[in-house]
């Protein structure tokens, strides 16, 4: 759904969306709209990563999958610059946009963890940046 919502941006930017969704993932205990919100903010921002990059590099891959026997995973990976300090990305009021205020992935965080899953940053090894996250498994 986020990538439907998300489509017209994508195509603008002129960024290649790949998916590598898992079928038949079973339910994370999540509150829908605030999941989509935090799928959203890191889209954009892993378009926004990619501005300065040439046509042919500007893909953003999303996967989602089994995380152990309790959670799954999600994860946003751009290919921009990456982070100069992944460790700190996820801090309030810490960003490398001009124009940034450095909420969005603090926000994301506070939203993840607020739901029992966990947030995390990483450069890749080649290029670009990933943000993953977990969500614990609806208990049935």
């Amino acid at each position: 759904e986020v990538c439907q919502l998300m489509a017209d941006e994508v195509a603008a930017k002129n960024v290649r969306l790949k998916t590598n969704l898992e079928p038949n993932l079973p339910s994370a205990a999540l509150d829908r709209v605030q999941v989509q919100q935090v799928l959203v903010n890191l889209i954009q921002n892993g378009i926004e990563a990619m501005d300065a990059e040439i046509d042919g590099a500007r893909a953003l891959h999303i996967r989602s999958c089994r995380d152990g026997l309790d959670a799954i995973r999600v994860e946003v990976r751009d290919a921009g610059a990456g982070f100069q300090d992944a460790e700190r990305a996820v801090e309030p009021f810490f960003t490398t946009k001009p124009d940034g205020m450095g909420m969005g992935l603090a926000i994301c965080r506070s939203i993840v963890e607020s739901h029992g899953g966990r947030l995390w940053t990483a450069n890749n090894e080649t290029r670009g940046a990933t943000v993953a996250f977990t969500l614990p498994l609806a208990v049935s």
